[in-house]
């Protein structure tokens, strides 16, 4: 007889055999990957009076004798963790008049996966079929079962490791009432094998493929815009301005500018940027978004009818106009101007009447006056234009030297074109020599 203890000698001593003398890291379980293994060991009846038989004969009396078994397994692992394995297992009538053929579908569970030792445990229905060496009394008699394995697999090569298992399987009893009035007994059964097993497809070290989906020169993997052409300042993304800022971050993605403005240019230095800028091209003050106010008066020039004098909003940005006494005193001929015959010369009587002028113009500084220069019509025309066009020039040096600033006069000579009366008397004729204010802006 074979026995248990030398079964348990043979099964030690193979293992032994089997096992590698050095193991190295190499891929463990494959997503994948289909193992076919074979294995040797023993198998050990716990029950050794359960037999199968038929019911059509007398029940199989001999007991069994633990023994050699077979096992042809194939595992599909669908994770590095679960698999399902399909096992065949046979113990030839070497020992026992009896051959003995077992198939278990597991469910394997692999808790540990490290890159040469992986353990794993596995449970499943499994089929047993007892033949006798005769061929009489049992090959009709299938009975259901199941079994739990655990074992563990070592991966001393990529594609070729070894396999070590322990499996317990029950046989259920499904026959009775023999033809000798005897019933089956069910089984219990354990059997311990070891052997070489081999690792087909799945999953491999795979080098990574590098692309460039976008064709912009920069590859996936360090492109910050995979699908975008871009540019290598903006490390792959778009950058149409050139800022070194990308697009989808730029608030002015079409102007360059500065990251501290979000890539909006500021032309003028005014910290306001171009786009919200009123006045982009001169510096101005944030309040008045970006437009300069000179005078101070909180009115922007661009909205200010007086930028270098300060005012108020309801005059845009202009003092109070003069009162409409005023007005009408300085508006049309200024009566009492008078100049030496034939000249441009200025009478001193008639410096009362501009040093008046000059006073309200300094206390309005936003006026501005047009000074006309008339004459009557003696003479040629020619000559009667040039005096009048000298004596308005001189009515605005007078007030210059006064103080007021020459921006804000202007002088033309009509001659006798406008006279106010006809050139028909003397008084007539003085009335035509005359310079008129004509109020410009007030």
């Amino acid at each position: 007889m074979f026995g248990r203890r030398n079964g348990l000698g043979l099964i030690a001593a193979t293992l032994l055999a089997f096992a590698p003398s050095a193991v190295h890291a190499t891929p463990f379980q494959k997503v994948g990957a289909v193992e076919v293994g074979l294995q040797l060991g023993g198998l050990f009846f716990l029950d050794d009076a359960a037999v199968p038989f038929e019911t059509d004969a007398p029940a199989f009396q001999q007991l069994l004798d633990d023994t050699f078994t077979y096992t042809l397994s194939g595992t599909y692992n669908f994770t590095r963790m679960f698999g399902l394995e399909l096992a065949l297992s046979f113990a030839p009538a070497e020992v026992n008049r009896m051959s003995y053929f077992t198939t278990h579908l597991d469910f394997v569970v692999h808790p540990i996966t490290h890159d040469w030792f992986v353990p794993f445990v596995g449970i499943g229905p499994s089929l047993a079929l007892g033949f006798p060496q005769d061929g009489a009394g049992a090959g009709d008699d299938v009975d259901p079962g199941a079994n739990l394995v655990a074992g563990v697999k070592l991966y001393p090569w990529e594609n070729v490791g070894f396999r070590v298992d322990l499996r317990y399987l029950v046989r259920l009893a499904t026959a009775d009432d023999s033809a000798d009035g005897s019933s089956e007994v069910t089984g219990h059964d354990l059997a311990l094998s070891g052997g070489l097993f081999v690792s087909f497809g799945g999953e491999g070290k795979k080098e990574p493929v590098l692309l460039d989906t976008d064709g912009d020169g920069f590859l996936d993997n360090v492109d910050a815009c995979p699908k975008v052409p871009g540019v290598e300042t903006a490390k792959g993304c778009p950058d149409a301005d050139g800022d070194t800022i990308v697009d989808a971050k730029d608030a002015c993605p079409d102007d360059a500018g500065p990251l501290e403005y979000d890539g909006c240019p500021d032309s003028d230095g005014d910290t306001v940027v171009d786009k919200s800028d009123r006045c982009p091209t001169e510096p101005g003050v944030v309040a008045l978004k970006g437009c300069p106010d000179t005078d101070a008066d909180t009115i922007a020039n661009l909205d200010d009818r007086c930028p270098k004098i300060p005012g108020e909003l309801k005059y845009q940005g202009c003092p109070p106009p003069p009162p409409e006494e005023v007005v009408k005193k300085f508006s049309g001929a200024i009566q009492g101007i008078t100049f030496d015959l034939n000249s441009d010369v200025i009478q001193p009587s008639s410096f009362t009447i501009l040093d008046e002028a000059a006073r309200v113009l300094k206390e309005y500084p936003q006026v501005e006056v047009m000074i006309e220069g008339h004459t009557s019509a003696e003479g040629s025309r020619e000559l009667n234009i040039d005096l009048s066009d000298r004596r308005a020039k001189s009515v605005k040096t007078y007030l210059v030297g006064k103080g007021i600033g020459a921006d804000r006069l202007q002088t033309k000579g009509f001659g006798p074109d406008n006279p106010v009366a006809p050139n028909d008397t003397e008084a007539n004729r003085s009335l035509n020599r005359r310079i008129e204010f004509k109020l410009l802006r007030q």
